[in-house]
C-alpha cells in the first residue's frame, strides 16, 4: 500500500485534546519609574511532565522555589540553550541521584528583577527592542505573553510543549502606574487590582500611564483613537474576523485589546499579538489615530490581518517541533494575503506578492523537507515572511482554493502530539485522497530546494500583467 495512503487511513480526525492546565496564582510589584518586578506566585495544577524547563526571564533573579506546604526550598540547577528560549534560562529539580528530574504537582516562586527603564531616545540605541523584551519605557512596562517569561512558564522538551496559557488568580500593584491591564481580563484604572480568568490564556502584562478607550465592547490602550476612529477599526476588525471564520470554519474568539506604545529603542517598529491582544510598537505621537490618515488608509490593514490570523495559527493551536515557527507564521502571512485580496483590494494584494517575489529573486532555500533545527532557515524573516507564503500561493494554485482551505482546518483541528513535516503531508493528504498529486506536491514543493522556482513559474506572470493594469 502507498505510505502516504496509509498515513491517510491511521490519521483520524478529531478535535484537539482537552489537556491539563496549570494555574498562577499570587502578587506581583511593579514600578515603571524604577524598572522594577518583585514577584511571589505560586504555580499549581502542573501536569506530570518527565523532561522539562520552566522558563523564566533572564533578567530575573530567583530568591526561591519553594514546596506547596511552604516548608522547604527545593534545590535547583539552571541552564541556557538558544534552541528553546533566547530571552529566558530554563530551572529545573534535580532528583537525589542527579540524574534525572522530579516536577512537584505545585510550587512557590519568589524573585525580583530590575530592568533599564529607557526613556530618553537621544542615548537610546537604534535597534534592539522586541516581543520578548520586558520594557520599560519611563511610562509604561511592556511584556508579552510567550518570549518574555516574566511568569513561570512549564515547557516539555519531549512533546516541544509551552504551557504559556494558563488560568490566572494574581494581585498586581503598580503605585506610579494609572492603569494596568492583564491579557484576557478587563483593564483597570487604578494602581492595584484582582485579575481572574478561568480560561487559559497567556498572559501579557501593559502597565503605566495611558488612558482607557472602550466600544463596542472591545479596548484601547494608549490608542490616541477618537470614538468614531474606535468604531471603525472595531468594524474593519470585526469583518476581517469574519472572513477567517466563514472560509476555516471555526469560530473566531474573543473582542481584540488594541494597545499602543513606544518602544526603548530609536528605529524599531512593529506589531505583535498576545490574543486577545494586538500591540503596536512605535514612536508615533498621535497613537493609532495614524492609521486613519487618508493617504495612509490601507498600508497597516494587512498587517491587521496578519495579527488577527494569528488567533488560528498560535492560539487556537499552537505548533511545534522544527516547523512550528514557520507553520504559525507563514500561514497567518498567507491568510493576510487572501484577505487582502478580498476585503482590501486586489492592488495591494499583487503589489505585497510582487514585493515578495522580487525578495526572493536569485536565493535559495533549504526544502521545507529538510528543515532539522532553527538554523536550517537561514534568514528565519525571509523563510517564514516571504518564502513559505509564496509555497502555499502555488499550492493553493496547483490544488484549488477550496481544498486550500479544507487543509488549513486540518491543520488547526486534527489531533496529533508533533505537527511536524509528517503531520502537514498527512492533512494535506486527506483532504486531496489523490496520492499521485500529494506525491507531486512532496517532490515539486517540499523536498525541492529549487522549489521557488516551480512557484515563481506558477505566479510571477499572472501578478506581473495584473498588476501592470493597475499601473496604467
Amino acid at each position: 500500500m502507498n505510505k502516504i495512503l496509509l498515513l491517510t487511513l491511521l490519521f483520524s480526525v478529531t478535535s484537539l485534546a482537552t489537556e491539563q492546565v496549570p494555574k498562577l496564582s499570587g502578587t506581583i510589584n511593579i514600578s515603571v519609574n524604577s524598572g522594577t518586578i518583585d514577584a511571589n506566585f505560586q504555580l499549581e495544577n502542573i501536569p506530570k511532565i518527565k523532561d522539562y524547563l520552566i522558563f523564566l526571564n533572564s533578567g530575573l533573579n530567583i530568591q526561591y522555589f519553594r514546596s506547596e506546604k511552604d516548608n522547604f526550598n527545593y534545590a535547583f540547577e539552571k541552564s541556557y540553550n538558544t534552541n528553546f528560549s533566547d530571552e529566558s534560562f530554563g530551572y529545573y529539580f534535580p532528583d537525589n541521584k542527579d540524574k534525572d528530574k522530579f516536577l512537584p504537582a505545585s510550587i512557590h516562586f519568589k524573585y525580583s528583577g530590575k530592568f533599564p527603564v529607557i526613556s530618553d531616545m537621544d542615548k537610546a540605541s537604534d535597534r534592539g527592542d522586541w516581543k520578548g523584551n520586558i520594557a520599560f519605557n519611563g511610562r509604561t512596562i511592556r511584556t508579552d505573553g510567550f518570549q518574555t517569561a516574566w511568569y513561570p512558564i512549564l515547557y516539555d522538551i519531549e512533546k516541544d510543549k509551552r504551557y504559556e496559557k494558563l488560568s490566572y488568580d494574581i494581585e498586581v500593584t503598580c503605585l506610579d502606574c494609572k492603569s494596568i491591564y492583564v491579557n484576557g481580563s478587563a483593564p483597570i484604572s487604578a494602581t492595584h487590582g484582582i485579575f481572574k480568568r478561568e480560561k487559559p490564556t497567556s498572559i501579557a502584562l501593559f502597565a503605566g500611564d495611558y488612558d482607557i478607550g472602550k466600544q463596542n465592547n472591545s479596548y484601547y490602550l494608549n490608542s490616541g483613537l477618537s470614538k468614531q476612529q474606535m468604531s471603525e477599526l472595531g468594524k474593519m476588525t470585526s469583518s476581517f474576523e469574519q472572513y477567517y471564520q466563514d472560509n476555516l470554519s471555526l469560530p473566531y474568539g474573543e473582542n481584540i485589546v488594541y494597545i499602543h506604545t513606544t518602544p526603548i529603542s530609536k528605529k524599531d517598529s512593529w506589531f505583535f499579538v498576545s490574543y486577545p491582544t494586538i500591540v503596536t510598537i512605535n514612536h508615533a505621537n498621535d497613537g493609532l489615530s495614524g492609521f486613519f490618515e487618508e493617504d495612509k488608509s490601507n498600508w497597516f490593514k494587512p498587517f491587521i490581518a496578519h495579527e488577527l490570523a494569528h488567533y488560528y495559527f498560535g492560539t487556537y493551536r499552537v505548533f511545534n517541533s522544527e516547523l512550528g515557527d514557520m507553520f504559525s507564521e507563514s500561514f497567518a502571512e498567507y491568510l493576510s494575503l487572501k484577505l487582502t485580496k478580498q476585503l482590501i483590494d486586489e492592488k495591494t494584494y499583487l503589489e505585497n506578492i510582487n514585493k515578495k517575489l522580487d525578495k526572493l529573486e536569485g536565493k535559495t532555500f533549504t526544502a521545507i523537507k529538510d528543515i532539522k533545527n532553527k538554523t536550517d532557515y537561514g534568514s528565519r524573516n525571509r523563510y517564514v515572511y516571504t518564502y513559505a507564503p509564496i509555497i502555499w500561493l502555488a499550492i493553493e494554485k496547483e490544488i484549488g482554493e477550496e481544498k486550500m482551505w479544507q487543509w488549513l482546518n486540518k491543520m488547526l483541528t486534527i489531533q496529533t502530539e508533533q505537527t511536524d513535516f509528517k503531520f502537514m503531508i498527512q492533512t494535506l493528504a486527506s483532504v486531496l485522497s489523490d496520492d499521485d498529486k500529494v506525491n507531486f506536491l512532496v517532490e515539486n514543493y517540499f523536498s525541492n530546494k529549487d522549489a521557488i522556482k516551480v512557484a515563481r513559474l506558477l505566479l510571477k506572470d499572472t501578478s506581473h500583467k495584473r498588476n501592470a493594469q493597475y499601473e496604467q
